[in-house]
């Protein structure tokens, strides 16, 4: 899902595998990999909203 966010606003990404899981029935640990000059944009859209935004009506 958050490659799909981040292809709605044309930013590049791949998922990077981290290895073998720890123990049996884990999934596999991975990391969302973008470009260095994305970077930012990408932690904004990702990032969840900030409570005291949330709740004002303004």
């Amino acid at each position: 899902m958050m490659q799909q966010i981040l292809a709605a606003h044309d930013i590049p990404s791949r998922i990077v595998n981290q290895g073998v899981a720890p123990h049996f029935g884990c999934g596999i640990p991975a990391l969302l990999e973008v470009r260095q000059r994305d970077r930012w944009t990408a932690l904004l859209l990702l990032s969840p909203l900030d409570d005291e935004a949330a709740q004002d009506p303004a």
